[in-house]
């Protein structure tokens, strides 16, 4: 699933725009059973050191960039 962000940080947690809208989408899907891999399409400036997260948040499985695939976990 390609999710929008504005940055990813290290840990592979995710910033985005602060609506909420995919952390409602994520929960439902885990309330389906379904867990498919999060991935996120980002510039390599936006892979940061950490960004902030709520108790909510969820890590992505990958990062894309022109520099290539990040795997987290």
């Amino acid at each position: 699933m390609l999710l929008p962000g504005l940055a990813v940080d290290t840990r592979g947690m995710r910033l985005g725009r602060g609506g909420g809208s995919y952390d409602r989408v994520l929960a439902r899907l885990d309330r389906a059973g379904a867990h498919p891999a999060l991935v996120v399409l980002l510039y390599d400036t936006e892979v940061v050191e950490r960004v902030p997260e709520e108790p909510h948040d969820r890590p992505v499985h990958a990062v894309v960039t022109p520099s290539g695939v990040r795997r987290f976990r």
